[in-house]
């Protein structure tokens, strides 16, 4: 085991049992904020155990090639798993029917011109069906940023499929599956699971607890410096930076340039180069914000105030975009049309994240703080 990752092993031990076991059979949503530790919570322990507990266990990031259609992304990651085995991809083109297909090393199923194919003939259920009657054991599809599917429709309806599939796969004389989707955002990974129109309505969504004192121990153990932080001031510390380990790492390693350091000024130094980090991170979000056009302002500005009651085209709405527009003494044309528009270039610059039913929200729900203060 790594020594250069602080290993979760009681954690990834819980969620492996309650995944693998007739409770988990309906899906587990983990959210935990961005940057807390969770996408390495997951490769670095939770993958392991459920493979040392006899899964098949698929891993997908949505976040990876965020220009790629995410529903794409989860059937590329499940072909690929086929793809591996000549074998499956011999039973995948006799369950297609065709004369003349095959699956190359990106996972894609190549169809010949020998018969006209409907769309979705290959389903996610049949390729999954396959890889379960190979592998003779449960299958477990772990999604990162989950949330992220529900932005196209093509995501969606592989979320759907999905669901299809587990239904299937769970049934009697069948090995199973499992699905593990994680989110950053709490408020968007809950509507895959709260609505009753969404794939898994009903399907438990859990936070993943924030590290603690041992992983602040841990991090104490290998500071190289005779003069250490007490574990009061690292814990202060820890809570000032939102349990984001990058931050106070990176604040550990400022410590050791300081050739005054000693037991006296270690810890204040230490808050010091902790606030100084949120401190940069504020002033480059706000640096972006303040450059924006003025009805892009406005409406993330409104959209912040607004929170979950934030509904972009009513006419309460648009008149408090013309307010702000206002206070900034700027002349806007402001209506739906402009409006969608704004909203659609917050989206392109990563401020923004738009549900595929038109629902939009904050990015980081950090930066609804940075805009109301």
């Amino acid at each position: 085991m790594s020594n250069s990752y602080f290993h979760r092993a009681n954690l990834a031990d819980m969620f492996s049992r309650r995944s693998l076991s007739e409770k988990g059979a309906s899906g587990i949503f983990i959210s935990s904020p961005r940057r807390t530790g969770k996408s390495t919570f997951i490769r670095e322990d939770l993958l392991p155990k459920l493979e040392s507990c006899g899964a098949e266990v698929i891993y997908v990031d949505l976040w990876a090639d965020k220009s790629a259609d995410p529903g794409e992304i989860i059937v590329a990651a499940i072909h690929k798993r086929i793809a591996a085995t000549k074998s499956m991809v011999s039973g995948l083109i006799k369950k297609s029917g065709l004369d003349n297909a095959s699956i190359d090393v990106a996972g894609i199923l190549k169809v010949g011109v020998s018969k006209k194919v409907r769309e979705g003939e290959i389903t996610i259920t049949d390729s999954l069906s396959l890889l379960s009657e190979n592998k003779k054991t449960i299958i477990v599809l772990v999604i990162d940023e989950a949330q992220h599917a529900t932005t196209t429709e093509q995501g969606a309806n592989a979320l759907f499929a999905l669901k299809a599939a587990r239904d299937e796969l769970n049934s009697s004389g069948n090995y199973g599956f499992r699905l593990i989707a994680t989110g950053s955002n709490r408020d968007k990974l809950a509507t895959l699971v709260n609505n009753k129109d969404h794939a898994f309505y009903g399907a438990p969504l859990v936070e993943l607890p924030y590290l603690g004192r041992d992983f602040l121990e841990w991090e104490l153990s290998r500071f190289e410096s005779d003069v250490k932080p007490s574990i009061e001031r690292m814990l202060a510390s820890f809570d000032l930076c939102g349990y984001r380990p990058e931050y106070l790492s990176q604040s550990l390693d400022a410590l050791l340039f300081q050739i005054d350091l000693t037991g006296e000024n270690v810890d204040s130094r230490l808050a010091v180069e902790v606030s100084n980090r949120l401190v940069a991170s504020k002033v480059d979000f706000l640096k972006q914000v303040n450059s924006l056009p003025p009805l892009q302002y406005s409406v993330l500005k409104v959209m912040a105030a607004e929170g979950d009651n934030f509904a972009p085209f009513k006419s309460a709405t648009i008149e408090k975009y013309k307010q702000v527009c206002g206070d900034l003494a700027e002349e806007v044309k402001i209506d739906s049309s402009s409006a969608q528009a704004a909203l659609e270039s917050l989206r392109d610059k990563s401020l923004i994240w738009k549900v595929a039913r038109s629902a939009y929200t904050l990015e980081d729900a950090q930066y609804a703080k940075w805009l109301i203060e």
